[in-house]
C-alpha cells in the first residue's frame, strides 16, 4: 500500500489504470483517501478504476471464448482439481445462476481469474457476462472508495493529534483488511458450495 501510495502521488492518473489492473480494491482504497486529500478527481478517478477492472475481466473472458479448450484449461485451471474435471458444472452454473456466479467469482480470492475464463469457455453470450459484471464493479469499487475517503475524513479531523492519528487510521485500514478477508473467503465458500450443488444435481439426473 505505501508503494501505490508513492507511485500514485508521483505519476497521478498516469499509473493509475496499470495499478488498478493489478490490484484494483486495495488501490481504490487509497485512491479514496487521495479524493479526500484533493489529490483526485472522484469521477476521473472511479471511471480509471472501473476500466481497470472491467478491461481485464474482458480479456480473460476472450481468452476462455476463442482459446483452444484444452490449452486454457490446462493453463488456468491447474490448480483447482474441480475446475479441471468438472467443467461441464461450471457451465451449468453459468447458463442457470450466471449473476451469482459472477458475484461471488469476482469476489472469491484465488478463484475469480478462472471463473473469468471459465465464462468464455461456457460461451456465455459478451453482453450477458458484461451485464453481470458491470454493477457488481461499480458497487465494489464505489464502496471500497468511500470507506477510503472516510479514511481520509478521519485523517483530517485527527490531524491536531497526529500521533494518535496514525494509529487510528492504522486500525481501520486493519479493520478493512479483515473484512476484506472474511467476505471473499465467504465468496469462495459460496462458490464451492455451488459447485457441490452442481455436481450432486448432475449426478442426480445420470441416475434417473
Amino acid at each position: 500500500m505505501e508503494t501505490a501510495l508513492a507511485l500514485l502521488l508521483k505519476y497521478k492518473y498516469a499509473v493509475l489504470f496499470p495499478l488498478a489492473a493489478f490490484e484494483g480494491p486495495v488501490i481504490s482504497l487509497v485512491v479514496g483517501f487521495l479524493v479526500h486529500a484533493g489529490t483526485f478527481n472522484f469521477l476521473i478517478a472511479y471511471g480509471i478504476l472501473i476500466l481497470g477492472d472491467l478491461i481485464p475481466d474482458t480479456i480473460f473472458y476472450c481468452i476462455g471464448y476463442y482459446g483452444n479448450q484444452t490449452k486454457v484449461a490446462q493453463k488456468y485451471f491447474a490448480k483447482s482439481k474441480f475446475f479441471r474435471e468438472h467443467f461441464t458444472v461450471i457451465e451449468k452454473l453459468w447458463k442457470e445462476h450466471g449473476r451469482k456466479t459472477m458475484f461471488f467469482g469476482k469476489l472469491a480470492y484465488g478463484l475469480a481469474l478462472p471463473f473469468l475464463v471459465s465464462a468464455g469457455m461456457a460461451k456465455m453470450p459478451y453482453k450477458k457476462f458484461i451485464s453481470y459484471a458491470v454493477p457488481i464493479t461499480l458497487f465494489q469499487y464505489g464502496v471500497i472508495m468511500g470507506i477510503g475517503y472516510g479514511l481520509g475524513s478521519s485523517y483530517a479531523l485527527a490531524s491536531g493529534y497526529i500521533k494518535y492519528a496514525y494509529f487510528g487510521i492504522a486500525v481501520l485500514v486493519a479493520i478493512f483488511i479483515l473484512a476484506y478477508i472474511f467476505l471473499t473467503k465467504y465468496a469462495r465458500r459460496k462458490i464451492i458450495a455451488m459447485e457441490q450443488d452442481g455436481e450432486a444435481a448432475e449426478g442426480t439426473q445420470e441416475k434417473n
